[in-house]
């Protein structure tokens, strides 16, 4: 029957095709022949896409994760994105109740409608939109209809049709004894119990409000006869949401920026509670050798090892912050930080002090609040102001016996005539990789290549890698 009809078409299409030219025979066969590719295409995505809705109808979930590619994703509603076909078999398995089939008195109708199948012109890729209908519930329990807008991408790999990306716009979901006109704000969509209890690999790809709140998902193709892409408030919510996210990260960027400069004036002036309420609960201060001190509480402590609270007449305290490099995390829930830090210092009757270091931070978002998770000070040289590095290296306290630290240095390392490179938490601006592969020689006075640069080669901090954008 199907070679039947494929033979059909392309009699129909060569009716169509204008008296091919002397020397043709083979263009218009090839042309023919990708034509024909196409329209089967199109109907091989239609099937595959009915094929899904009965497996699903009757929970068959092995079979219907069957129909993606390994990478393939699926997304319904607001939960989230599954990837690859055993995360799609477990989905679609723990949203229907966690067995295999339909158990006594379950209705699970997946009905898929109004196919509008748009094959690429080489026809190995295809795209689809359909309407979903729904009929939903458990005899004597509960039932409910289901309308939704699907937005599908297809593939064929080796000759086989599979499903790329599934994407189900839910209109909305209404109990049947309710209908969809009496339906509120308040019904508006939620997270399924079943994505909490699995959660997804990634969030949704986009946020929106189900009926009554006006929605269109947009539309993969152009208007057929004008040829103008639609465009609908599905489109403008997609757009809004990238453009939103976009200035949220810069907003983070700045926040981060402007928490760790106001660090640096209150550090200057000595202002130790107010610099210690910028960390996180948990958070972490620790600066050169002086060990890990954790807890505002703990950090207010620390400070005071700089001085008494306040700066008296004489004291100079210039922690400068210069040169940022912020990461914030696709998240927008942590970041990373580092600066180059300029040291002025200056007592009643002595020389004064200038040095140079390294600050490598990590920050977290509370409640829309950034706080300091982990201030990390490498000091790199730090000499007398009048003899210079010429001539003079101020070496670096180690722990204090009066406040001593929660736990030893991170890193053990000298600075200044010594060298030690700290880790960078970001990755190289042009090749996108991190910076592991460090050829300078470390000064790890402990003589353990691993905490040390030694062996030319750096860890990332667990921080840094969660700080990787996609």
């Amino acid at each position: 029957m199907r070679t039947a009809m494929i033979a059909l078409a392309a009699a129909a299409l060569l009716a169509a095709l204008p008296a091919p030219a002397q020397g043709s025979d083979e263009a218009q066969i090839a042309a023919l022949s990708l034509r024909v590719q196409r329209l089967e295409g199109a109907r091989a995505v239609k099937k595959l896409q009915r094929a899904f809705g009965f497996y699903v109808d009757r929970g068959l979930w092995d079979d219907a994760a069957d129909l993606f590619t390994d990478d393939g994703t699926i997304e319904i509603g607001v939960d989230g994105v599954y990837v690859g076909k055993a995360r799609i078999r477990d989905y679609l398995k723990a949203l229907h109740g966690g067995q295999d089939g339909l158990v006594y008195g379950q209705l699970n109708e997946w009905v898929t409608l109004q196919p509008l199948v748009d094959v690429a012109a080489d026809g190995r890729s295809a795209r689809a939109r359909w309407r979903d209908l729904g009929m939903l519930g458990q005899y004597h329990t509960h039932a409910e209809w289901r309308d939704g807008i699907y937005e599908n991408e297809y593939v064929r790999e080796n000759g086989v049709w599979r499903i790329q990306s599934l994407h189900l716009y839910i209109n909305f979901i209404a109990p049947v004894e309710k209908g969809w006109a009496r339906l509120k704000q308040d019904d508006t969509l939620v997270q399924s119990a079943a994505s909490k209890a699995l959660p997804p690999d990634r969030p949704p790809t986009v946020r929106y409000a189900s009926f009554p709140e006006t929605q269109i998902p947009a539309f993969h193709g152009p208007n057929p006869a004008s040829g103008r892409q639609a465009q609908g408030s599905g489109d403008i919510r997609t757009k809004f949401a990238a453009y939103q996210q976009r200035v949220t990260l810069l907003e983070d960027q700045d926040a981060v920026e402007n928490l760790q400069a106001t660090f640096g004036y209150y550090f200057d002036k000595g202002l130790w509670n107010q610099a210690a309420a910028l960390f996180a609960p948990r958070g972490s201060f620790e600066y050169g050798q002086r060990g890990v001190y954790i807890g505002p509480a703990r950090i207010q402590q620390a400070l005071l090892l700089f001085g008494p609270q306040g700066l008296a007449r004489g004291r100079l305290n210039n922690h400068m912050m210069l040169q940022p490099i912020i990461i914030v995390a696709p998240s927008g829930q942590t970041a990373t930080g580092r600066f180059q830090g300029m040291v002025m210092l200056a007592e009643p009757g002595q020389n004064g002090k200038w040095g140079v270091g390294i600050y490598e931070n990590e920050y977290v978002k509370a409640g829309g609040v950034w706080k300091i998770a982990r201030l990390h000070f490498y000091m790199t040289a730090l000499t007398d102001y009048d003899l210079g590095f010429a001539k003079n290296a101020i070496q670096m306290d180690g722990p204090s016996a009066l406040f001593p630290p929660d736990r030893p240095p991170t890193e053990v390392y000298r600075s200044f005539p010594s060298a030690y490179l700290p880790a960078f938490s970001y990755q190289h601006p042009v090749t996108g990789q991190p910076l592991t592969d460090l050829p300078m020689a470390g000064d790890d006075i402990t003589g353990r290549p691993d905490r040390g640069m030694d062996s030319g080669k750096r860890e990332e901090s667990s921080a840094a890698r969660g700080m990787r954008q996609p």
